[in-house]
C-alpha cells in the first residue's frame, strides 16, 4: 500500500520565469497526420503506443486518473509539427497488467528504443510527471526538454491526510466495490473542476471506469532512485517548464514549487481555473503555453 499511495501521489497528490495564462490561445495551424498503434514487449509484460507526425520527438506520460487518452487535446494537434508519442502505464488502457514489481523508466526506454527514437521532449502529468523527471535525472541523454505538470519530484512528502485519502479509495473498492472506488476517485478535489465540466468530466468518468482494475493491482513499480529527485533537481540539465493550475490541491501546488525552485532556469506556468488536469480542462491555454515552451527552448 505504502508504493501504491507515493507512485500515485507522486503528481496525483531558482525559477527562471512564470507565465499566468490569460484566457483562450490560438490554435497551432496544419492539418493533423494519421496515427499509428502498437505494443511492445517489456519485461514481464507489454506496453500499447500510439505515434502520429514527423519531427521532433515529443513522449506524452499520462496520470493516475485515466490513460493515454487524457491527451487527446494535445496529440494531434502536436503531431503537425512533432512525432508525437504516448503510451499506457502497465496495468492502464491497453498495456498489460502487472505480474510483479517494475521499473517504468526501464519501460520507457523499452519504448524508445523500439521506435527508435535517441532523444525525446519529455511531457508527463501527475504520476507521469514525476516519471518524467526521475527518467531526466536517469537518463539524461534521452531528453531534450522536460514538463512537469501537476506534480513534483519523488522524495517530496506529501501530508499524511492527503495519503490517507488515498488508501480510503482504494480501501473502498476492494470492500465495497469497484464501482464505490470509482466514485470516490472522481471525487476526489483534485479533479473537482474537471469533473463538473461536461465534456472533460464526460471523458475524465470514462477513462476512470475502464480502468477500474486499476484498484485491484497487487504489483505496482519499484522506487529505485536513491536519492530521489527531490535532492537532485539541482542536476536536470535541460530546458524544464513547471505547470500547474491555480484551483489544484494545495500540496500539489508545493510539489511544482519545490520542482520549479530546485531546477536551474526552469519556468512555472500557472493556468488559471484548472486543477489536476490543466491539459483536459483548459486545453487551449494548455497548449498554447506548451507549444510557446517547445519553440523557445529550440533557440
Amino acid at each position: 500500500m505504502r508504493i501504491r499511495c507515493r507512485y500515485l501521489l507522486a503528481g496525483a497528490i531558482a525559477v527562471g520565469a512564470v507565465y499566468v495564462g490569460t484566457g483562450a490561445a490560438p490554435s497551432i495551424g496544419g492539418e493533423a497526420p494519421a496515427s499509428r498503434s502498437g505494443s511492445v514487449e517489456v519485461d514481464g509484460g507489454s506496453l500499447y503506443y500510439e505515434e502520429s507526425g514527423k519531427g521532433p520527438a515529443l513522449v506524452f506520460i499520462h496520470g493516475g486518473f485515466g490513460d493515454r487518452r487524457m491527451w487527446d487535446d494535445q496529440f494531434s494537434t502536436f503531431a503537425r509539427d512533432h512525432r508525437v508519442i504516448r503510451y499506457d502505464h502497465r496495468g492502464y488502457g491497453k498495456s498489460s497488467a502487472p505480474d510483479s514489481a517494475y521499473s517504468p523508466a526501464a519501460d520507457l526506454i523499452r519504448l524508445l528504443d523500439h521506435l527508435g527514437v535517441e532523444r525525446a521532449s519529455v511531457v508527463g502529468n501527475s504520476m507521469g510527471a514525476t516519471l518524467a523527471l526521475d527518467f531526466t535525472l536517469e537518463h539524461p541523454e534521452r531528453v531534450d526538454r522536460l514538463v512537469i505538470v501537476a506534480s513534483g519530484p519523488s522524495g517530496f512528502e506529501w501530508p499524511e491526510k492527503d495519503r490517507e485519502r488515498m488508501r480510503a479509495v482504494f480501501r473502498a473498492a476492494r470492500d465495497q466495490g469497484l464501482s464505490e472506488g470509482v466514485e470516490r476517485w472522481l471525487a476526489h478535489p483534485m479533479v473537482a473542476k474537471t469533473i463538473a465540466d461536461p465534456d472533460a468530466g464526460m471523458r475524465l468518468r470514462t477513462m476512470v471506469e475502464e480502468n477500474r482494475n486499476l484498484f485491484l493491482l497487487e504489483h505496482w513499480p519499484v522506487e529505485a532512485m536513491d536519492p530521489p529527485a527531490l535532492s537532485r533537481l539541482s542536476e536536470v540539465r535541460v530546458p524544464t517548464l513547471v505547470v500547474v493550475g491555480d484551483a489544484d490541491m494545495a500540496s500539489v501546488q508545493e510539489a511544482a514549487d519545490a520542482a520549479a525552485r530546485g531546477i536551474p532556469g526552469a519556468k512555472k506556468a500557472v493556468i488559471r481555473g484548472a486543477d489536476h488536469l490543466p491539459q483536459m480542462l483548459e486545453p487551449d491555454e494548455f497548449n498554447h503555453v506548451l507549444d510557446t515552451f517547445l519553440k523557445d527552448a529550440a533557440h
